[in-house]
């Protein structure tokens, strides 16, 4: 019952405080709507490189159709072949690229396919001549290599340089394959039963591409919603050291806090009491903040949150998470003497944890040292928790380790919180 009076004592002191719930329920929200519109374009840029390319085909053979048709498949590059209704020119292309409105531009010079073909055909003869089956149908001199040509903005980044690069490489060189492999088809055409069969290298290796998640469920892409909602969820949830910090530390100087202990004769249900309240508005923000990813992001044109499959395990975590917030924000009440200390080092700490910790930005693009400090931040371990559900859907099993630091964590917060002040207050 002690615990139970304490716990409608602090409603009551937070119901008369407006501008203490607007900082526990309206300030998170309007930081992570902000958050989640900034960053949005930056996490859509880090998701996927799109690029859009200019494409100029002087060659219009084969070879320029194969590559045109082999970029655009892949998905992320856009291929510019016009441009108000005409056909590129070199120098058009080249003027745009410069002027920064297109990032790069894929040249085919003229008679590349046809100088292409003839080097396969030579090499192929080559090949074959090696192994005794030449059959005095010898091409001249040795063509030169034949280049194509890729125009850079000098701002590109190097991602994409080596994406739209690198692609390319790959489709001249399965072209090549395609062609050296008929090249070697036609010569043993008369002197083998290969004659009208075909060899298909594809046929002999697949890829496929599948996201690494427990059971059958499908990976989350990570965007500025997933990213945000429960990264400044927990920013907020440890920002309720504000509110409890300030009534804790008001009721000590007024003497409240030495009736209440007078009245109880322990510490423990003033202590506990106030845990558990700040648990619960805890939770709440947790809950106000899912819903907005839910609800009120898709509005605004952002994506919606995914939660996943496991709702047990997204309880669990959220629990952890409110009791190391609480515990923290209790132990620095307890263990400051007024409340300018208290919040000025409390406002402090949770901006460097959660800065440490992943929530400004990922730690994944952070430096190594950074990274090799991140996990020793609570807010860290809550993160990594929430990722774990959200975007892998893991099991119960796979953020148990995460749970159990933030309930250790806030368990010998508790203690501590309760050591100090017992200390403290013995007459």
């Amino acid at each position: 019952m002690k615990i139970l009076a304490t716990m409608k004592k602090e409603l009551l002191l937070l119901i008369r405080d407006p501008g203490g719930m607007a900082l526990l329920f309206l300030m998170p929200l309007a930081l992570v709507v902000v958050m989640a519109l900034v960053q949005d374009n930056t996490f859509r840029e880090f998701q996927e490189t799109r690029l859009d390319v200019l494409f100029v085909d002087q060659d219009r053979s084969e070879l320029g159709s194969g590559i045109e048709e082999a970029l655009q498949s892949g998905g992320n590059i856009r291929l510019i072949t016009k441009e108000e209704g005409k056909i590129l020119t070199v120098d058009r292309a080249r003027t745009l690229v410069q002027k920064g409105r297109y990032k790069a531009a894929v040249i085919i010079p003229a008679e590349a396919g046809a100088a292409l073909r003839k080097k396969t055909k030579q090499t192929a003869q080559a090949f074959l001549a090696s192994y005794g089956f030449a059959d005095g149908e010898q091409d001249g001199k040795e063509s030169p290599r034949v280049e194509l040509q890729i125009l850079f903005d000098p701002v590109i980044k190097a991602n994409y340089r080596q994406s739209l690069a690198g692609g390319l490489e790959r489709i001249l060189t399965g072209l090549q394959a395609d062609w050296f492999m008929a090249e070697i088809q036609s010569r043993f055409g008369g002197i083998t039963k290969l004659e009208g069969k075909k060899i298909d290298l594809g046929k002999m290796v697949k890829v496929t591409q599948k996201d690494a998640t427990e059971g059958d469920s499908r990976a989350i892409p990570v965007n500025a919603v997933q990213h945000n909602v429960p990264a400044w969820s927990m920013f907020a949830m440890f920002f309720i050291l504000y509110p409890l910090a300030g009534n804790f530390i008001r009721e000590r100087e007024d003497g409240s806090m030495l009736r209440l202990r007078l009245i109880s004769g322990s510490t423990f249900p003033a202590i506990t009491g106030k845990f558990f309240f700040y648990l619960v508005i805890c939770l709440l923000q947790l809950v106000f903040m899912v819903g907005a990813g839910l609800y009120l992001m898709p509005l605004l044109g952002l994506n919606r949150l995914a939660l996943g499959t496991n709702y047990a395990g997204i309880v669990l975590a959220g629990l952890a998470v409110a009791m190391a917030a609480t515990g923290y924000g209790l132990l620095i009440a307890v263990y400051f003497k007024t409340a300018q200390q208290a919040l000025s080092f409390g406002a402090i700490s949770i901006v460097i944890l959660a800065a440490v910790g992943g929530v400004w930005v990922p730690v994944l693009v952070m430096p190594p040292v950074m990274q090799a400090i991140s996990p020793f931040s609570p807010l860290n371990w809550g993160l990594s928790a929430f990722n774990d559900l959200f975007i892998r859907s893991a099991s119960t099993s796979a953020i148990l380790p995460d749970v159990l630091k933030l309930t250790g964590f806030a368990l010998v917060a508790l203690l501590a919180s309760v050591s100090i002040h017992k200390a403290r207050t013995v007459l």
